[in-house]
């Protein structure tokens, strides 16, 4: 104890020299005693002790709190509070200069030493705690990513300097508003905020989350898409936090999209060539029993083409495992999934369609057709995609039919199926 360092600020001198040897006989080094709070600040400067025992009230014109008060605020310097006034009123003012401790006058040896050794113990871990959370916020803030704190309620923290770039509007604008002030503000889409928000519960209780993909606009309208890492910080802090951190994906989102609508092009070329590669085979001479040969044919090399992709598309929604069981309780997330697949490998072929739903009827009509003129003087046409419709639905596992309404060989001026699906 020898290396810790005292210093006493007490107007009444002998009360100060009684206070210098019991500290000095409990092994403390007093380098000074001080009598006034002026007195105080400057030999504080000047001999920079580990702790200040302090009297509350001094004579002139500072007393003990106010010297306290700026001794803290310019040194950081632990003090202890002496005093024989107990009342609250001087209590009070007493706390707000956040003191690290009180000894009530008169005090016992032991008294003084706890409190001494309990205020050096808590200014050393305050300390840590200051070091620690500047070193956060100095990474906090030079953060490349977005980094945002939420209260569990959803309003806004804390958001780092790298939010302020994105958005181009100061913080303090955004601390203490709801999350859902990004959507009233043009960046982000109100359906995205309601969705993250009501994870919170969930990332409440787990502490963390899987990484979300989100998607906003930045203050020059430009579209980016950040991976949101969420997670929840129950600290030693008055009240939890949620951490946001987003890791900038635009580039790869962007390649992506343009490796898809490759495979895309791809396809459609390749669907294309295949659909016009049948229609020479076809003949309206052709005898009916033929012509239901070369259909089926037709159909066979289809499903072999183009079921892979379809088997794909529930992979990827998650519900092959509900084809292939036929799962009847799921059987309306599946036909959902069916007429989005089909009218995206109609559109892959330039044909716009329309759906009429009129459950257990649901109608599809082809709103464009890139063989008009020869499909009203060939009938191949219409058998090609009736085939294609027919054969299509049977890959859904789901008890139904499919009807041709109408066709265009037959002066109609669209072409129109209907699905009858009793779900």
């Amino acid at each position: 104890m020898a290396d810790t360092k005292l210093l006493v600020v007490e107007d009444e001198s002998i009360v100060a020299m009684d206070i210098k040897h019991r500290a000095e006989g409990l092994g403390y080094n007093v380098l000074d005693i001080a009598a006034s709070g002026e007195e105080a600040i400057e030999k504080a400067r000047e001999t920079e002790p580990d702790l200040i025992l302090m009297d509350i009230v001094l004579k002139g014109k500072m007393d003990g709190i106010e010297a306290a008060d700026f001794i803290r605020d310019e040194f950081d310097i632990p003090v202890v509070y002496l005093t024989a006034y107990s009342d609250e009123k001087t209590l009070g003012r007493a706390k707000l200069t956040g003191p690290f401790g009180y000894i009530i006058k008169p005090f016992e040896d032991r008294e003084l030493h706890s409190a001494v050794e309990v205020a050096l113990y808590k200014h050393k871990m305050d300390s840590k705690l200051r070091e620690s959370e500047e070193r956060y916020r100095s990474l906090f803030e030079s953060s490349p990513d977005p980094i945002l704190l939420l209260n569990v309620d959803g309003s806004i923290s804390f958001m780092n300097r790298q939010i302020e770039k994105i958005n181009g509007i100061r913080r303090k604008k955004l601390i203490g508003k709801p999350l859902l002030e990004f959507s009233n503000l043009g960046f982000m889409e109100n359906r995205q905020i309601n969705d993250f928000l009501s994870l919170i519960p969930s990332l409440i209780e787990k502490g963390r989350m899987n990484p979300l993909e989100l998607s906003l606009n930045d203050k020059n309208d430009k579209h980016l898409y950040f991976e949101i890492h969420a997670s929840y910080i129950n600290s030693s802090s008055p009240e939890p936090l949620i951490q946001l951190i987003g890791h900038d994906i635009t580039d790869r989102i962007k390649s992506e999209k343009q490796r898809e609508e490759l495979i895309r092009e791809k396809a459609r070329v390749e669907l294309y060539g295949f659909v016009v590669s049948a229609v020479p085979v076809f003949a309206s001479s052709i005898p009916p029993q033929l012509r239901n040969t070369i259909i089926k044919n037709f159909a066979d090399r289809f499903e072999k083409n183009v079921k892979p992709n379809f088997y794909e598309e529930m992979t990827r929604q998650d519900l092959i495992k509900v084809v292939e069981d036929k799962n009847p309780e799921r059987k309306k997330e599946v036909f959902d999934a069916y007429l989005e697949w089909i009218q995206e490998l109609l559109l892959n072929l330039g044909i716009q369609t329309s759906l009429k739903e009129s459950a257990p009827k649901y109608r599809l009509k082809f709103e464009t057709f890139p063989w008009m003129d020869e499909a009203r003087k060939n009938p191949i046409f219409s058998l090609i995609f009736r085939a294609i419709m027919i054969r299509s639905f049977t890959w859904t596992g789901i008890k139904g039919n499919v009807n041709q309404c109408s066709s265009l060989i037959e002066g109609s001026k669209k072409m129109q199926f209907e699905f009858y699906v009793p779900l």
